[in-house]
């Protein structure tokens, strides 16, 4: 008996040189992988928001040079690490900005990190070789919808 959309392990990978230019195709490449992975709407969607912010922020400020993305669907969860050759920066180490304060009066910055720690179960990074690798993930029911 074949597995049902969700329940097979799959893998996704791929490399980004080409700079913002390239952002809109891997996108698009990584919402396909996950529909085909049978990851859930309400999962796949936190990703690619994740995943957007994280790489829009790799290509704009870290002066990166070539951008790796693995995705991984396994046991109904959904993994994605990105890597990058950019300067040294933990978003993990950021301090969580003040949502109460009013817009005029906030810091700049922060807020997509902070939209990533809150979509996500888990968000780690580590320094290794001279490149950034920031890992999230998030589970997702197999059966019923997930969280938003």
């Amino acid at each position: 008996m074949s597995p049902r959309k969700g329940d097979m392990d799959a893998d996704f990978s791929h490399s980004l040189s080409s700079g913002r230019a390239g952002l809109p195709h891997l996108m698009d490449a990584i919402e396909a992988w996950l529909d085909e992975a049978g990851v859930p709407m309400a999962a796949a969607s936190a990703v690619m928001i994740a995943a957007d912010e994280v790489l829009s922020n790799v290509l704009d400020y870290s002066g990166a040079t070539r951008v790796d993305v693995a995705v991984s669907a396994r046991d109904g969860r959904v993994a994605v690490e990105v890597a990058d050759d950019g300067a040294p920066f933990d978003p993990t180490a950021a301090a969580t900005p003040d949502t109460s304060l009013d817009v005029d009066d906030r810091a700049v910055g922060g807020l997509g990190v902070h939209l990533v720690r809150k979509l996500m179960d888990d968000v780690g990074y580590a320094r290794a070789d001279g490149r950034n690798r920031l890992r999230f993930s998030r589970s997702y029911d197999l059966v019923s919808p997930s969280r938003p």
